[in-house]
């Protein structure tokens, strides 16, 4: 798995998340499928890095506050950028934010936070339009990257149903989500972390209480595709009937994306 990860100085948690078999025994090419962190905090290098990468898309899941607070500052002409307002206004925080201003954080509230984030994810009108144009741009061909904040939640749930969008299994779906624990490296990066988010919000953190929210946990992830299997019957129905890719349309992604 470590050979997933590209080296970056100050982006973070930037993968490679093809190169999985698919249940009929094809595989998913690598290079062509990338998923990170923002890139509001990048080097020169990094910047640099990026851009011979050659990446032809790119679909940034925050919100407006977000890329406003944070911006992105890596900007190509050879690649396309991609988000949504879509109503939100760009003084609204976002719900983690939000979630962490209040007085009564333990813990457990912040993994009952987390489930119920969750299980909202997969019918946010907003996201599911990005995950939409993830999937289009994934048709045209080209390498693409999908990212958040912190590349594992959004980004998470998109790259889950992107892998099994091509046939891979649940188990490696899991492995590529589960992946984010060691890659973001969290024990090193808490404090950093945490005195971000101090600053951000102006009070202290417990950080326990922040620890539920900075990593991701197979029961999460697991939370999503309940809600997602209690509405449509199964992930891949999801993926036909809210994202439009069908059958024919899934067959297409992997010619285009298998070696």
């Amino acid at each position: 798995m470590q050979d997933r990860l590209i080296d970056f100085e100050r982006v973070l948690n930037f993968r490679d998340f093809g190169g999985w078999e698919t249940e009929d025994g094809a595989k998913i090419a690598r290079g062509k499928l990338f998923r990170s962190a923002a890139f509001n905090d990048a080097s020169a290098a990094d910047l640099a890095r990026l851009d011979a990468m050659e990446l032809r898309f790119l679909v940034d899941l925050r919100r407006p506050e977000e890329r406003k607070h944070e911006p992105n500052k890596w900007v190509s002409e050879a690649c396309r950028h991609i988000f949504k307002d879509d109503g939100v206004k760009s003084s609204e925080l976002a719900p983690h934010l939000i979630a962490l201003m209040q007085s009564d954080l333990t813990p457990q509230s912040t993994r009952a936070y987390m489930m119920e984030l969750y299980r909202s994810i997969p019918f946010d009108p907003r996201l599911v339009s990005l995950y939409r144009d993830w999937f289009a741009e994934l048709s045209e061909g080209g390498a693409g990257v999908i990212h958040c904040a912190a590349g594992k939640d959004r980004t998470g749930v998109g790259c889950a149903l992107t892998l099994m969008a091509l046939g891979v299994d649940e188990e490696a779906v899991f492995a590529d989500y589960d992946f984010t624990n060691q890659a973001v490296d969290l024990a090193t990066r808490m404090p950093r972390i945490q005195e971000r988010m101090e600053e951000r919000l102006g009070k202290k953190l417990d950080p326990e209480a922040l620890r539920p929210m900075l990593g991701v946990h197979v029961d999460y992830l697991r939370e999503a595709l309940n809600v997602i299997e209690a509405k449509h019957g199964s992930a891949i129905a999801y993926i036909d009937e809210v994202l439009g890719v069908g059958p024919a349309g899934r067959a297409a992604l992997k010619e285009k994306l298998s070696v």
